[in-house]
């Protein structure tokens, strides 16, 4: 998927694709420092069955886009880069994104995984994603410490994210990743998720601040094909680190390889 959506490839070039949408900062091309570790760390078990894909935003997105027309985006790539459905994996914000393209773009997805998602964001995370999003346009460095702990629940680590954020660099594109948060503010698709014709995994955190757990549940009802995994006791940063996420999803996607 080149253009405006260069991607990172893993596992064997022969097998089925996935197209893996990251979470925020989502950036273009390749992840950068504790994304491109979280990353690695996330994508080893598709790639047992699967050739990754890892796509980031847009390299050229602009303000006041909404989710549909960027889902819009990745739909074109993924017309011009697959003949068939592919297996499609979200995280977080990139979870909306998946959902908003299964929904909007049915034939383009055989399979969904939603991780950290839901099908919009909750009271909470829109207020944690409207200061973010004030904070990028005042070019304050504190924004990406802020969000990173708005995922956790756990406040003795904000002494050393604060640390380790001083010395990463900050987003490539501050205007465009401002562009991709303020389009999730109006993110909502649950009233139309019946147009989902993909088996779908929503995997969940019980202490998701983001997409708390009352939002997962409906989306999980509203989806026609859909199975619902919740670690109780993991936070929004949480749902991807746990010890069963990787044979969660590989299972899933292992099961429905040929649809």
């Amino acid at each position: 998927m080149r253009s405006l959506l260069p991607t990172v490839a893993y596992g064997d070039p022969s097998a089925p694709p996935l197209v893996f949408l990251r979470g925020l900062p989502s950036e273009p091309g390749r992840a950068r420092g504790l994304d491109a570790l979280t990353e690695r760390w996330v994508v080893v078990g598709p790639a047992r069955t699967h050739r990754v894909h890892a796509v980031g935003r847009p390299a050229r997105l602009t303000p006041g886009a909404s989710m549909a027309e960027i889902a819009a985006l990745y739909a074109q790539a993924l017309r011009r880069r697959f003949d068939r459905p592919a297996a499609v994996m979200g995280i977080s914000t990139g979870a909306s994104i998946a959902l908003q393209l299964a929904t909007d773009h049915p034939d383009l997805v055989g399979s969904l995984v939603v991780a950290a998602g839901a099908g919009t964001l909750g009271t909470e995370g829109r207020v944690v994603q409207r200061r973010y999003a004030d904070l990028l346009a005042a070019g304050r460095p504190a924004a990406t410490s802020e969000l990173a702990l708005a995922t956790m629940d756990t406040p003795l680590l904000a002494p050393a994210i604060r640390l380790v954020v001083r010395v990463l660099p900050g987003p490539s594109d501050p205007v465009g990743l401002r562009a991709l948060v303020e389009a999730e503010e109006g993110y909502d698709v649950r009233a139309r998720l019946g147009r989902v014709t993909a088996p779908v995994l929503v995997v969940s955190g019980g202490r998701d601040r983001f997409y708390p757990l009352a939002i997962a549940n409906e989306t999980v009802r509203r989806l026609p094909r859909a199975t619902h995994v919740i670690y109780p006791r993991r936070s929004h940063a949480g749902v991807p680190l746990h010890p069963r996420f990787a044979h969660d999803i590989t299972t899933f996607l292992r099961t429905h390889l040929a649809a």
